[in-house]
């Protein structure tokens, strides 16, 4: 995320806050185009690809590897984030597809794509907004993002590899393309503006940088919507079918949040990081992989979907977590240390 450690120390601005409604809006906007403009909607599918590799790019850019051990100077919540999003939850996805969703396996494997990339971005928002550890979070995003680009062709391999004929090559390819190469081109643009006495941050205020990212993720999405429209239209049960998995999956993640705070006696500013770093998914990365290494569109119309039902749930969370906090449920840092 763009200008991420200005954030920390300024608070995240009203364009974070308001992006969940605004990506809500353009999915209404995306279907409306579908609807009244079907064959112009079906061709927007080249801006979905080409607007994922830039929204992937830009995030990149305020991946730093700066301060990233400072995370395992907290290895409490750390390990329990990383340990969550990257062993429990993919295996929580497989099972939530097994139970609800052996008939429909395409979108059993975009449940599991959509789940098994843990939001590189939103989290931080909530977590601002639930009074977290957003410091944390920060050192977190990078091994958020290295994690999903390593461990995302083994997911696909074992997990949707059981359900669908999965080619690795396929995949291995979209992580490339849309992952490393966006990484790579990132780390290649500060170096660039590091040898020109320029930092990211103040490279990001001149061009607007998080505008530019909100509008292209904006764009993103009602394209995705516009060009995958008939696929909505023809198989509108897809909404429905997601609803219990996704909801089971994001009451069962709170759960396992809520419990590992109590056991591991965590302060509350890190119990809200937790909340929301093992609830939040919608990760570029895999609408990016979903797009270009399946044949089928409900694949992608899942990973789509999914914000549609993640978005309520997050804010539901938050009020839920800040009123956990008024009630003492964790004491903060600083009664700890009282």
């Amino acid at each position: 995320m763009a200008m991420v450690e200005e954030k920390v120390e300024k608070g995240l601005g009203l364009l974070d806050r308001i992006q969940p409604f605004l990506l809500l809006g353009s999915i209404a906007v995306g279907i409306s185009l579908a609807k009244a403009m079907p064959s112009f909607a079906a061709q927007l599918a080249p801006l979905v690809t080409a607007g994922v590799f830039l929204v992937i790019y830009f995030i990149m850019l305020g991946v730093r590897t700066r301060g990233v051990m400072h995370a395992f100077a907290r290895w409490k919540p750390t390990v329990l984030a990383i340990g969550i999003n990257f062993l429990i939850t993919p295996l929580i996805a497989w099972v939530l597809g097994y139970l609800f969703l052996q008939d429909d396996p395409d979108i059993w494997v975009g449940l599991i794509l959509y789940l098994v990339t843990p939001c590189i971005g939103w989290y931080l928002v909530f977590t601002e907004l639930a009074k977290g550890d957003v410091e944390l979070g920060v050192s977190l995003l990078f091994w958020n993002v290295v994690l999903q680009i390593v461990l995302l062709p083994v997911y696909m391999t074992l997990l949707a590899g059981t359900v669908i004929h999965i080619e690795i090559t396929d995949i291995l390819r979209s992580v490339i393309t849309f992952l490393v190469l966006p990484l790579a081109l990132a780390g290649v643009t500060r170096w660039l503006l590091d040898r020109s006495a320029i930092s990211v941050e103040v490279a990001s205020r001149r061009i607007a940088l998080p505008y530019l990212k909100a509008i292209t993720l904006m764009v993103v999405i009602a394209a995705m919507f516009a060009s995958q429209g008939a696929v909505l239209f023809e198989n509108p049960s897809v909404v429905l079918k997601m609803i219990l998995p996704g909801g089971a999956f994001f009451v069962i993640a709170l759960l396992m949040a809520i419990v590992a705070a109590r056991l591991f006696r965590l302060t509350y500013p890190e119990f809200a990081l937790l909340a929301f770093t093992t609830t939040a998914r919608n990760s570029e990365a895999s609408l990016a992989v979903a797009v270009t290494a399946f044949a089928s569109p409900l694949v992608a119309l899942t990973v789509v979907i999914g914000p549609s039902i993640e978005l309520p749930v997050l804010i539901l969370f938050l009020h839920i977590v800040l009123s956990m906090q008024q009630k003492g449920w964790l004491a903060t840092a600083q009664e700890r240390s009282a």
